[in-house]
């Protein structure tokens, strides 16, 4: 009970830093620099020119190419641990494995290869930069030449080492644009998972939950801990306006929705 108790308190924390955060960085640096990098959960829009090889149109010269708008959202940071709780037994891993997990959406009308159509690298927070490894469907012996159809949406991964040496902070996504490259960065932080809440649930994480409705103006009552009817009745329109069923269960995917700095205050 204790363990829950301290994990459960350590979640709430974590989310009312990374609401901190966002708050802060918006005030700051253009979305998208080191000063204000993407956050998980955060969409980047852009457009990948490439060439008739799929590969980026590095120079203005290259008159012949395909415009591609792009969105790329970071996931997940997958530590060390994920990959020893995983593979260690199968594969000669020596705890230095990382990962990012990452969804992109291929807006455009042409077919592309993202490991071939643009760049993912890794950056420490001094600056040193790593290439990783190449960008596949997997976190593991995944497909490196995985395909984006026009429309399609998939989830990929970029696998690198991650040591005390060498601790990548950003992830970096670069793209070409007007023969001329273009780079975002993205947080490397591995992301909370929230306990699920319904009707009959108590605790601090309903304490939380009814706060962040109360100041988003979809509860107007009191943080008790006590998840009941009016909760639920703010959850199931705070879903709604956040684009979700409207089912009254405050999970994992909601929770991570409501605490972010975007999320729409009721109207």
């Amino acid at each position: 009970m204790l363990m829950k108790t301290m994990l459960r308190g350590a979640c709430l924390a974590l989310a009312l830093l990374l609401l901190a955060m966002s708050f802060a960085a918006a005030e700051g640096a253009p979305k998208g620099t080191r000063e204000n990098p993407y956050r998980l959960g955060d969409v980047c829009a852009f457009t990948a020119e490439v060439l008739a090889d799929g590969s980026p149109r590095r120079s203005a010269d290259e008159e012949e190419f395909t415009a591609v708008p792009m969105e790329m959202r970071l996931d997940n940071y997958l530590p060390p641990a994920y990959f020893a709780g995983r593979y260690r037994q199968g594969f000669k891993f020596d705890g230095t494995e990382a990962g990012a997990q990452v969804t992109m959406v291929n807006g455009g009308e042409a077919e592309i290869v993202p490991q071939d159509a643009f760049w993912l690298t890794l950056e420490t927070e001094d600056g040193a930069q790593a290439t990783g490894f190449q960008l596949m469907d997997a976190p593991l012996l995944g497909n490196y030449g995985v395909t984006l159809q026009p429309g399609e949406e998939k989830t990929l991964y970029k696998r690198f080492e991650q040591t005390p040496e060498a601790q990548a902070a950003y992830l970096v996504l670069t793209w070409c644009e007007g023969g001329e490259k273009i780079s975002r960065y993205f947080l490397l932080e591995e992301r909370a998972i929230y306990p699920t809440l319904e009707n009959g649930s108590r605790g601090e994480d309903v304490t939380a939950l009814q706060a962040r409705l109360i100041e988003l103006g979809y509860l107007d009552d009191d943080a008790d801990g006590i998840f009941g009817p009016n909760t639920e009745g703010a959850v199931r329109a705070a879903r709604e306006a956040a684009g979700l069923d409207d089912s009254g269960l405050a999970d994992d995917e909601f929770q991570f929705a409501l605490f972010r700095a975007d999320f729409p205050a009721a109207e």
